[in-house]
């Protein structure tokens, strides 16, 4: 029966050390991409222009889909004509 307990345990240790893993290539990924990526490796080319296409449209407000309005990021009705957005 320990021997199950320590065979869960480092399965633990196997999935957290997965997880930092992760995570820390996440962080290389965004500090090289934030890094103005001079000279980048061909094949992280469409990595970044998915990056820089999903940024753009984080940061567009978005607009009223009836009237072009453009609302507040927490909007859940359109303050100028009233449509509901959410």
């Amino acid at each position: 029966m320990q021997d199950n307990d320590k065979t869960v345990f480092v399965n633990d240790e196997k999935d957290d050390s997965n997880k930092k893993l992760e995570k820390i290539y996440a962080e290389l990924g965004k500090v090289y991409y934030e890094g103005k990526f001079e000279d980048p490796l061909p094949e992280l080319l469409p990595f970044f222009d998915e990056i820089t296409k999903l940024k753009n449209l984080v940061k567009a407000p978005q607009k009223c889909p009836q009237c072009g309005n453009i609302l507040k990021k927490e909007a859940v009705f359109c303050g100028k004509c009233g449509y509901k957005v959410r």
